[in-house]
């Protein structure tokens, strides 16, 4: 039979992953572990090119090998592929939180940008599970994660510019939004000294990383 002392530390258990604290610290977590998986697969991995590569060259299980170009087994691509997945997941408890948070007590436009950057965190576990040796379903989400999170921060953007309070939260997360839009046009229609899609990738990622941490800061914090 559970005492009442019991029952009150699982209710206070559960209060917690169901908290915003716990929503916030998911929402650290699950960046910081892909960007830790990115870095140490690109360790991993010596024929990596920032100038050449996409970021998912990193996951593909046969990419060459090593530098003189001898095709073999890509050890980075488990580490790689999984961090990615882990990260999604993580960020998930996040953006799950944040759709009844917003949908609730704020506003349809919030509500929106909760759901596209859910929706983002699903194309990015795919990324993870689809690697770039399923061609054409890989790249279909690789798409949908870029636009999704481009989208998501140019809305919240909006929202956190309709209160005084948040107003330069807002600016940041819209403009940086902007600048990752920017550089994906002027890759895709302007010469530019670089061919591969690594830097715009992760100069998305890290941007929508630069908005996102006031907000989980704040929810660890309890400011919301």
């Amino acid at each position: 039979m559970v005492n009442s002392e019991e029952l009150s530390e699982s209710e206070q258990t559960r209060s917690f992953f169901l908290s915003a604290r716990f929503a916030g610290l998911c929402g650290l977590i699950g960046p910081l572990i892909a960007f830790i998986g990115i870095a140490v697969a690109i360790v991993l991995a010596p024929w990596f090119n920032w100038f050449d590569h996409a970021l998912s060259d990193l996951g593909h299980p046969w990419m060459l090998g090593g530098s003189n170009g001898i095709p073999g087994i890509n050890a980075s691509a488990p580490l790689f592929n999984t961090s990615l997945v882990i990260a999604g997941l993580f960020t998930l408890v996040l953006t799950i939180w944040l759709i009844r948070y917003q949908y609730f007590e704020r506003s349809a436009i919030g509500l929106i940008a909760a759901i596209l950057l859910t929706v983002a965190q699903f194309f990015l576990i795919a990324i993870g599970i689809f690697h770039e040796g399923f061609g054409t379903i890989h790249f279909a989400v690789s798409v949908g994660f870029f636009v999704t999170l481009l989208f998501a921060g140019m809305i919240y953007g909006i929202r956190l510019m309709q209160e005084k309070p948040t107003q330069i939260f807002g600016v940041l997360a819209f403009v940086l939004a902007l600048i990752s839009a920017i550089i994906w046009v002027a890759y895709y229609t302007i010469p530019l000294p670089f061919t591969g899609q690594a830097i715009p990738e992760i100069i998305s990622a890290v941007t929508a990383f630069i908005w996102i941490f006031p907000l989980c800061i704040r929810l660890v914090l309890k400011m919301e």
